[in-house]
């Protein structure tokens, strides 16, 4: 009886040591809280470069912004194998003109040549006030991806009115981009840009301010679907531009309704673009041209200009769930 005791005793000892380290590996994970001040992204940062340093692609590090504004002075700059999770629309990252303000430079959440990172739950404003106001093209940019691979970004608010895009990806493959609110960026809601490749937008709700409502430019196996795009901001000129060499691009069972620009108010733009290019089974009413590159049918000038009634149909934001 005693060896059968000392036996069990054991076992149940050599559980207990193989599977707590298994378990204290997986808390890789730190909470931060805003406080007063600008240099929010310094607490954000020192977060960030600590989960780093123990994740891995299959137990990624963990930083969660809990609810309150975090006003940055500089970018948040992301790290390979982690996730920056804030709380909903009552995690702010605000930032003034100041934190990007030169071509080139970085965005107020910035990876550069990371990758497994994702990027979610967040709401982003500016003291812009206006469609024009602040930086226009490749800075001021909410997100922005440089040689990323395998990223997500979703459920972030991307309030009225910010500087500049509100995700912009180069050079970068496997970045999917759903499930955000985008009212509206000061240039593109999201670009696909240089030679990115392998990446979706989907289930997304864009109002096109500035420019476009997303850009798809030198880029291969994109795909754009379940999107809804609109805009009465008078400025921009189509919800969707395509633009120069694209391979394997296709936008289809996005809703493009009563958008009004300011040169154009066109549903898909034509910039300079060839290659393979589908554009198929979207939904479009007062948008005008409604398809000015890519072959396929869609649902033109419907009398039912209802979208809810279209998302139960499966077309535009919202039709996919929260997948």
């Amino acid at each position: 009886m005693l060896k059968r005791q000392i036996g069990t005793l054991f076992l149940a000892t050599c559980l207990i040591l193989t599977t707590v380290p298994a378990a204290l590996s997986a808390q890789n994970t730190i909470t931060v809280n805003p406080t007063s001040g600008s240099g929010a992204q310094t607490a954000i940062n020192n977060a960030i470069n600590s989960v780093a340093s123990k994740a891995t692609p299959s137990n990624p590090g963990v930083v969660i912004l809990s609810a309150g504004t975090y006003k940055i002075s500089a970018p948040i700059v992301l790290k390979s194998n982690v996730v920056l999770k804030g709380s909903g629309d009552g995690t702010i990252i605000f930032a003034t003109g100041s934190v990007c303000n030169s071509e080139g430079a970085p965005g107020y959440i910035f990876g550069s040549g990371v990758s497994n990172v994702e990027v979610s739950h967040l709401q982003f404003q500016s003291t812009a006030t206006g469609p024009k106001d602040g930086g226009h093209g490749s800075y001021r940019n909410c997100i922005r991806f440089i040689s990323v691979s395998n990223a997500k970004v979703h459920d972030i608010l991307f309030d009225r009115y910010l500087y500049g895009d509100g995700v912009r990806i180069s050079k970068s493959s496997g970045i999917n981009v759903y499930n955000c609110r985008i009212q509206s960026s000061g240039h593109d809601g999201v670009s696909f840009l240089s030679g990115t490749k392998n990446s979706r937008m989907y289930n997304n709700y864009v109002e096109v301010q500035t420019n476009t409502g997303v850009r798809v430019d030198n880029c291969a196996n994109i795909e754009v679907d379940h999107n809804t795009f609109t805009g009465s901001a008078g400025s921009g000129w189509c919800c969707v531009q395509l633009q120069n060499t694209l391979t394997n691009v296709k936008v289809h069972h996005n809703i493009m309704h009563d958008f009004k620009g300011s040169s154009s108010s066109a549903g898909v733009g034509n910039w300079n673009a060839k290659g393979s290019i589908s554009v198929h089974d979207n939904v479009m009413w007062n948008v005008s041209p409604y398809v000015q590159v890519g072959s396929g049918s869609n649902i033109l000038g419907p009398s039912d200009h209802n979208v809810n009634n279209w998302v139960a149909k499966g077309y535009g934001y919202g039709s996919l769930g929260n997948s």
